[in-house]
């Protein structure tokens, strides 16, 4: 499984809130313990209405696909994001 008990780190990633850009990301780490995905990021340009939309989804992309996470509850401190993301989505 993707994570384990070591983080995942990349550089680009975005959140998104249906189609639109809520921010974007430049510099990620991915956790998965206890069956919980958990993000930690540095946001850029952020817009504060959108990140305060339903639902919002993680996007990281990799060298083959997109991998995509919802956000089920975040906390952000300027422009750090801490978040509890959902199962990733097919």
């Amino acid at each position: 499984m993707l994570g384990g008990n070591l983080p995942v780190r990349g550089v680009h990633g975005e959140i998104r809130w249906s189609y639109f850009l809520a921010a974007r990301v430049h510099g990620y780490a991915l956790t998965y313990a206890n069956s919980q995905w958990r993000l930690v990021a540095t946001l850029v340009e952020p817009d504060a209405f959108k990140l305060a939309q339903r639902p919002l989804i993680f996007a990281a992309p990799t060298r083959r696909a997109v991998m995509r996470w919802p956000i089920v509850s975040y906390t952000r401190r300027g422009d750090s994001l801490t978040a509890e993301l959902g199962t990733p989505i097919p």
